[in-house]
């Protein structure tokens, strides 16, 4: 049995929210490790061996074992994270960066051709209503 260890609620919120994002980066990490989800604008190069790789993934799954025991010990706070909010933060991000490339915002990157400019209103338009389809 793991003992228990009490520490101030300022210390133990700060030691939450450390845990907390290593937590997620190592998620973020062992997900790319396992996954190649590569995309259209997105490729990952697996430029490190299969041993390397595979002791990669044994770290990360014996550092999060280790996170959860530590989370035990000196009792700090889960996050609780609302669906409904990270998609609507989700999607207002994307809003923001859609938005922000339409030609009357994004002047300053360079002129886009006056032959083009509305047809890639439109396309950055449509995008914008696909992702606007996102619910909850």
């Amino acid at each position: 049995m793991t003992k228990n260890i009490y520490l101030s609620e300022i210390r133990t919120r700060s030691l939450s929210s450390s845990l907390i994002v290593v937590e997620k980066s190592l998620l973020e990490l062992e997900d790319m490790l396992q996954n190649s989800n590569n995309s259209c604008c997105n490729v990952l190069i697996k430029d490190i061996d299969d041993e390397i790789l595979s002791n990669n993934i044994s770290a990360i799954r014996k550092a999060k074992r280790y996170i959860c025991e530590l989370s035990k010990k000196y009792g700090t706070q889960e996050e609780k994270l609302s669906l409904q909010r990270i998609i609507n933060a989700k999607r207002a991000k994307i809003w923001e960066t859609l938005t922000d490339a339409l030609t009357e915002k994004s002047k300053g990157s360079g002129a886009i051709p006056p032959k083009y400019a509305d047809e890639y209103d439109i396309d950055i338009t449509r995008l914008l209503e696909m992702v606007n389809e996102i619910k909850y």
